[in-house]
């Protein structure tokens, strides 16, 4: 599916994240497949990406907020 969006769409990124990605040999098979045909991978590196990048996300959404009244 994301071959032949790809392709329609013309888009070079993709992100994985979501709890699944937590998964080593889900997260390194996909990545394998996406970048064989040509796709640059987005992937976590300072927030988690299950629940505790949500939570980080809330805080900046209500900070953002507070920031505006």
């Amino acid at each position: 599916m994301v071959a032949e969006l790809h392709q329609s769409r013309g888009f070079n990124q993709v992100a994985l994240t979501g709890g699944v990605f937590q998964n080593q040999v889900l997260h390194q098979g996909v990545s394998d497949r996406l970048t064989k045909i040509r796709l640059e991978v987005l992937t976590h590196s300072q927030v988690p990406p299950n629940d505790g990048g949500c939570s980080l996300g809330q805080v900046a959404i209500a900070a953002a907020r507070m920031e505006d009244k």
